[in-house]
């Protein structure tokens, strides 16, 4: 008996010690207000502070048919963290009586979710053991508290959230985490006061020391209070450094846009992407709140009257005529109160405008006209310009041809333009040059009438740029649109690498300060050499913060934290000096030097010049994504080189490149890698003039009537390809379905007309609907002699339309024409170069007639990819006039292969330089047969060098096989 007395007072003394351990943890105490919750929700939401009540009020209206869900984020900012927490107690009720099917909180993505009770009107408690309902509390970035209400409309109330613990927090000794700025992203506009907040976790620093981006000292001072407030600086990027402390507070101080006229056609423009990509992700712990108006803001600050969005149609169409704008028309209006307009622009055609599973465009185009024609009405006066897609021309977002393409943005541009004539549409943006067969094939489809900007993306190297645009300018004057303005509606820089430092986020890689400078020196250089190239906007990718490729590729002007990188003050300059100024063309300043001259509106001159390096000479290496940049290609090094410029010797003023003034001597300028201006230059005229960026469109064809449309749905008597943009028949009388769709208010009348080869079961006259469509199954034969094409066009009403026009070709074996090649040398290894992410074997193998190569991957290789490369001996092996590359191909083991491709490369470099990718079909285990095609008219064959043929896949190990490789000549 005694001994159980004895065991019951050491536990109740246990008991009392552990209850005077736990006490409200200081971070806490703030928590509760509304501008710590992030709006999450199927409806509009709207989050407030009610003082009547001392609780936050979150208020909630659905959409007619949506999914009624409302969980508002509460993000812990570091250093919170439920790492120590044991308890969370808050009360909660709703204003009205309300079923709901659940209510929970939610801690990040854990599952099963903390079950709340079922909601009253009168305030309920809730305590939350965390040790029961999180098993790793130390992981949660974020919580969601909420509902699924059955009531259209919602409103309720949270109080006295707090988290108890029994550990005394560390101090934050990160200085990045310690210092608050007071500016969004830390970007404050030149006149702002220069207000800096310490965390009521950090440690008190002794002394601070200012430093700018060169890593000079500017100022240094005592830290005596919890804020600190610096004097007026200059326009620039720096760096706050605290004793005793780890990393660095940096900020950026960038010119007013308010204080300059504004320019509605300014060409300097960002892609923001900021409906998907400032969604409230719960694995980041250093989410700002209410990162959609945190990126609005800064887009405003960085000088900004564009901005690229995106949007998902499947998210808000979800029904025909069911439409939920959720967080794209939040976005829209942020952007549109900051005098930001957008270029709207979305894919994902939802299941029920779609022709089956593996579909990715629409095939009802009444469906995908009316959706356009709702965005435009619903978004008017914020998207200012609508582009249909996105990278068409990649497998990632399309599997359709060519010519299903076309017929998707005859209908989405009509009802753009039925909703706003006066809305300028875009082209989706091409993914680059390299698959241009197919940009070509949409506009024999009569694409040119329906789009008024010609929009495509580059992340090639600077170098590349002018071949680039003469590709471009070449596609353009084939079919007629040379006078159309060309956009770059993304535009990105591979050439710092794969992230150098683990990120806040787990898993992802971020920017080291040396690469966040390599970016800053690309961004200026690639934009002002392609408005020099005649570009007329350029949209550089991208504003938020994303990772891709694993994670490992870090884009982005923010950080994960939402703060600016160098790079973002770098545009900030380019639109304040040359925002408003008109490119007159290169300059040669010498060796090693580039410069590009601008008029300004008062008719002086600005010269913009920089020191070459490897940004503006070389090619990223073709494992950028699997590979950082080597250790010698580093911003670290200045590249100092002189210049004179002519006339008397003078002082001249400008801006470095992140707007700091500057001076120069005019027979002395020293130019670094980081361009830099000088203003009121004389005596300089390009020695390469600017190309003018187009403006107009050609005059309408007479006698054309746009709203029939055709589209065709192919039968397995075609065959088509990765690119594609061809298809081959198979056998005569290949089955195909033929849609006639007219997208007017009126009926039409007319008749359809066929070319290209023999047509069964083609219509006589025919009547079409207002809105309507008629579909026909036909047959087709190819007859010798006719154009490889299968084209249908008509007459409706009097007017022509425009055609479907299939690009047909014949594959090797079918006719008597080509000339073979037969590469025995492509079977000796002493003639393959090892090119892989692992270690590569190349051997003969005898048994199998073939060259193998074997590739092992030593473990944690995430990107495993093997492209042995092959030179070519010129000029016997040359490329000129190839029809394709056959060859047998077999694969051990076949079930890790992701993917297979030959790369066409116009250099001898290993690893690098330019190149055409050629998809292949993935092989298996036994011999296969397969021709990949050159049919690709900017492949430019006659400057191919070498070829790599290689796999990526998941597997250890791989092994390819290849034989019988035959060269195809037409």
């Amino acid at each position: 008996m005694k001994r159980f007395f004895l065991m019951l007072l050491w536990g109740v003394l246990l008991s009392s010690a552990a209850g005077a351990e736990l006490r409200l943890l200081p971070w806490s105490e703030n928590v509760c207000r509304a501008a710590r919750f992030e709006a999450n929700s199927s409806g509009r939401m709207r989050i407030t502070d009610d003082p009547a009540e001392k609780a936050v009020r979150i208020e909630v209206e659905f959409p007619p048919g949506a999914d009624r869900w409302v969980y508002p984020y509460l993000r812990l900012r570091a250093p919170e963290s439920l790492a120590g927490v044991e308890r969370i107690r808050f009360e909660f009720r709703t204003e009205t009586e309300v079923t709901c099917r659940f209510a929970h909180v939610m801690f990040g993505e854990e599952k099963p979710y903390f079950k709340l009770p079922a909601p009253k009107t009168e305030y309920q408690a809730v305590t939350i053991d965390v040790a029961s309902a999180v098993r790793r509390p130390e992981t949660i970035a974020a919580l969601r508290i909420g509902m699924n209400p059955d009531a259209p409309k919602l409103t309720w109330f949270i109080r006295n959230l707090e988290f108890f613990g029994t550990r005394e927090p560390a101090r934050v000794t990160d200085a990045s985490l310690a210092v608050d700025a007071g500016a969004p992203g830390a970007a404050f506009l030149q006149g702002e006061t220069l207000k800096f907040r310490l965390d009521p976790l950090a440690a008190r620093p002794s002394r601070w020391t200012l430093k700018n981006w060169k890593n000079e000292t500017v100022r240094q001072g005592e830290w005596a209070d919890a804020e600190l407030t610096l004097d007026p600086l200059p326009n620039g990027y720096y760096a706050l450094e605290l004793a005793g402390f780890t990393g660095v507070r940096t900020f950026a101080v960038v010119p007013d846009p308010r204080r300059r006229p504004p320019n509605p056609g300014l060409y300097f423009a960002m892609d923001s992407a900021q409906s998907w990509l400032a969604r409230p992700f719960t694995d980041n712990p250093r989410l700002v709140p209410n990162a959609y108006e945190a990126v609005s803001e800064l887009a405003r600050r960085a000088g900004l009257r564009i901005v690229r969005e995106r949007m998902h149609w499947k998210e808000t169409e979800p029904a025909p005529g069911v439409f939920d704008w959720k967080q794209y028309m939040r976005n829209a209006e942020l952007l549109s109160a900051r005098g930001v307009e957008v270029s709207g622009m979305y894919h994902n055609a939802p299941a029920w405008a779609k022709n089956g599973e593996d579909a990715m465009l629409p095939a009802d185009l009444l469906a995908t006209y009316d959706f356009a024609k709702k965005a435009a009405e619903t978004f008017r006066g914020k998207m200012t310009v609508w582009e249909f897609w996105n990278e068409q021309d990649s497998t990632g977002f399309t599997a359709e041809g060519a010519w299903d393409y076309a017929a998707a943005l005859k209908a989405a541009y009509l009802g753009f333009k039925a909703a706003a004539p006066e809305l300028p549409v875009a082209i989706g943006g091409y993914a680059g040059t390299d698959n241009f067969a197919y940009a070509d094939a949409v506009m024999r489809n009569g694409a040119g009438e329906y789009f008024d900007i010609f929009n495509i993306h580059t992340y090639d190297s600077i170098r590349d740029y002018p071949e680039f645009m003469e590709t471009v300018r070449s596609h353009m004057k084939r079919f007629g649109i040379e006078k159309l303005p060309v956009w770059f509606t993304e535009h990105g820089s591979r050439m710092e690498g794969a992230g150098r430092l683990e990120n806040w986020v787990p898993g992802l890689k971020m920017h080291s300060p040396d690469q966040e400078m390599l970016l800053a020196e690309f961004l200026p250089k690639a934009m002002l050499t392609l408005q020099n190239l005649g570009a007329a906007r350029d949209f550089f990718f991208v504003l938020p913060p994303f990772n891709e490729f694993g994670g490992r590729k870090d884009w982005g002007m923010l950080r994960r934290d939402f703060t600016v990188k160098p790079g973002y003050a770098a545009f900030a300059t380019l639109v304040d000096k040359l925002g408003t100024a008109t490119p007159e063309g290169e300059v040669k300043l010498g060796d090693g030097l580039k410069g590009y001259l601008y008029r300004q509106k008062d008719g002086s001159r600005t010269l913009v010049y920089w020191s070459c390096s490897f940004i503006d000479t070389d090619a990223p290496v073709a494992s950028v994504y699997m590979a950082v940049v080597p250790a010698e290609q580093s911003a670290k090094d200045p590249l100092e080189r002189s210049f004179r410029l002519p006339g008397a010797r003078r002082r001249l003023s400008g801006v470095d490149l992140f707007g700091t003034p500057l001076e120069a001597d005019s027979w002395n300028v020293t130019a670094i890698r980081f361009p830099a201006m000088l203003d009121h230059v004389t005596g300089l005229r390009p020695d390469i003039s600017a190309r003018r960026p187009g403006t107009g469109k050609s005059a309408a064809k007479p006698g054309l009537d746009k709203t029939v449309v055709f589209r065709t749905e192919l039968s397995d008597g075609f065959e088509t390809f990765d690119s594609r943009d061809f298809a081959a028949v198979k056998n005569p009388g290949a089955k195909f379905k033929l849609q006639v769709w007219n997208l007017s208010d009126r009926p039409k009348s007319g008749t359809v007309r066929a070319s290209g080869g023999r047509f069964a079961g083609l219509p006589g006259e025919i009547t079409l609907p207002p809105f309507g469509k008629r579909e026909f199954e036909l047959a087709f034969t190819r007859e010798d002699g006719a154009k490889p094409e299968l084209r249908i066009d008509g007459l409706f009403n009097g007017s022509r339309t425009t055609p479907l026009v299939i690009p047909l070709v014949a594959l090797p074996g079918v006719g008597a024409s080509a000339r073979r090649m037969e590469m025995p040398r492509m079977l000796k290894p002493e003639n393959w170069r090892v090119n892989s992410s692992g270690d590569t074997e190349i051997f003969y193998d005898a048994a199998e007639k073939a060259i193998a190569f074997r590739t092992r991957f030593a473990p944690g290789t995430e990107d495993r990819w093997s492209y042995p490369e092959f030179l070519l001996q010129l000029p016997r092996e040359s490329q000129q006039g190839l029809f394709g590359v056959a060859f047998e191909v077999k694969v051990s083991p076949a079930a890790g292969v992701r993917q297979m491709a030959l790369m066409a490369v116009r250099s001898r470099e290993n690893e690098r330089g330019h190149y055409v990718t050629l998809r292949v079909p993935v092989p298996g285990e036994e011999w296969q047969e397969r021709f990949v095609s050159y049919l690709t008219p900017h492949l430019k064959p006659e400057k191919i060098q070498q070829l790599r043929i290689g796999v990526n896949v998941l597997s250890d190990d791989v092994t390819v096989y290849l034989r019988n490789i035959r060269f195809i000549y037409k």
